[in-house]
């Protein structure tokens, strides 16, 4: 399976009603009834191939809502409310789905975003866990797209990137509070969240005429990580994006800039040429 070629052929023969003004292939969708906006998106999370059922129960919950309300925090957006679906092997034990589901729980309810929904299926014994979250969100001004760097934007990046393996992945808190503390202060460009890899991720922010050009001697590295690392590991769930005004200094650290960019040349390269645009998470 090729993920990515999969998703394209949907976007692109996928129709959308009047009432949607952000369709297939950003971080959400937007949807507008009159006066009134509503983000939409989903994540799914597969035992044993997204997270390993070692993991302590509760946190496989948290890390399934953790990483639908980072994209919320990419849209810009405020969390309102989700929906979890569950896919279960028939010899489940209840007792670890209600620890996944008290983790979800928890920090759905903590972000503001609270389970209002959802439903349970059972499958195959041979079959992996599956727990899926639909979020659902508000924007109080524009939501912020993906494509949309420009030229002479500085590139920019919350917190710390690389080695997220280690522990990061779990314990993360989706970046909502800083992106609105960075709408209130600034004008952004363009924004996503880091989950597939710094490289990969950051090549969706450019459009059809510019580049971003990384320093890599300029990335807040985690505690453990290196620069090739840090370009191709994914779930750090930070926010990257392109503004030409100055963020608070607390919030993000400056990483590159973005340039013109004829169609031959990669979206994203490093200061010393090289293209990074694909290192990252391999959906196939």
């Amino acid at each position: 399976m090729n993920e990515r070629a999969l998703l394209e052929h949907i976007y692109q023969t996928s129709t959308q009603s009047d009432s949607v003004l952000i369709g297939p292939g950003d971080d959400m969708a937007l949807l507008q009834f009159d006066s009134d906006k509503l983000l939409c998106g989903v994540d799914q999370l597969i035992i044993g191939r997204h997270i390993s059922k070692d993991i302590q129960p509760e946190l496989i919950g948290r890390k399934a809502v953790a990483r639908c309300f980072s994209d919320i925090a990419a849209m810009g957006g405020i969390p309102a409310g989700s929906l979890m679906t569950a896919a279960l092997p028939s010899d489940t034990d209840n007792a670890w789905v209600i620890r996944v589901f008290q983790g979800a729980r928890d920090a759905a309810e903590e972000w503001g975003g609270p389970i209002i929904g959802g439903d349970i299926a059972s499958t195959q014994e041979a079959s992996k866990p599956m727990f899926t979250v639909t979020t659902f969100g508000t924007v109080p001004s524009t939501a912020i797209q993906r494509n949309n760097a420009q030229i002479g934007d500085v590139v920019y990046v919350t917190g710390e990137i690389g080695n997220s393996l280690a522990s990061h992945h779990l314990s993360f808190t989706p970046r909502i509070a800083e992106a609105q503390k960075l709408i209130e202060s600034i004008e952004i460009n363009t924004m996503i969240d880091i989950s597939d890899g710094l490289g990969q991720d950051a090549s969706h922010l450019a459009s059809t005429n510019t580049q971003l050009v990384i320093d890599a001697a300029m990335i807040p590295l985690r505690e453990g990580a290196t620069i090739p690392k840090a370009f191709s590991d994914g779930e750090d769930y930070e926010l990257l994006f392109t503004s030409t005004m100055k963020p608070p200094e607390d919030i993000a650290t400056a990483i590159g800039f973005v340039q013109r960019r004829t169609n031959e040349e990669p979206k994203v390269v490093t200061t010393k040429g090289e293209d990074i645009s694909m290192l990252g998470w391999a959906h196939e």
